[in-house]
């Protein structure tokens, strides 16, 4: 028996043929060859190796508009209901007495250790407020096209050069799966 006959594959291949074979057929049908060389495809682009350029650039543009409405929010919520206009007596409040030490290296820790909590809770301040404003979505929609109008200016700038963004990442991909050809 032959080694074929052995191996019993599932499905059955077209064997690639040899240059003997090719030859053989060369001579004996007296037909030239194709001597063309072969042009290459475009590879198929595989969503399993990673995500589409049209998914990032949704979750970049996602991100900015969520940025954007947090600090709509926060305008508003400052201008319109006073949140957090008196910051730097509450600072001076809280840690007040560590920064008076005589000690410089003491007064360094306690600033740094205290700008660090500070910007903590400010941001997390800055999540919730855009999570508390939600209820007054019209409120802060018309307050910021009426009195913030840079800021919807800004972020539909920034929505536009993520845009442009996928655009230019969809061109360089392209050149990446063509590949040049050469006279």
């Amino acid at each position: 028996m032959s080694e074929e006959e052995y191996r019993r594959p599932r499905r059955k291949r077209k064997r690639k043929t040899t240059v003997e074979e090719l030859t053989k057929k060369k001579k004996s049908t007296s037909v030239k060859a194709d001597t063309r060389p072969k042009r290459n495809k475009k590879k198929a682009k595989s969503n399993d190796d990673e995500p589409s350029t049209h998914k990032l650039i949704a979750l970049v543009m996602l991100g900015i508009a969520l940025f954007g409405w947090a600090c709509a929010a926060a305008a508003y919520a400052h201008a319109k209901e006073g949140w957090r206009s008196n910051e730097v007596e509450r600072f001076a409040a809280e840690n007040g007495g560590d920064l008076e030490s005589d000690s410089r290296t003491t007064r360094r820790r306690a600033a740094l250790s205290a700008m660090i909590k500070t910007a903590f809770v400010a941001f997390m301040g800055f999540v919730g407020n855009a999570f508390r404003q939600i209820p007054n979505f019209f409120s802060v929609i018309a307050f910021t096209f009426s009195e913030r109008l840079w800021l919807v200016i800004l972020f539909a700038v920034l929505e536009g050069g993520a845009v442009g963004l996928g655009y230019i990442m969809e061109k360089v991909g392209e050149s990446f799966v063509d590949s040049p050809e050469y006279p």
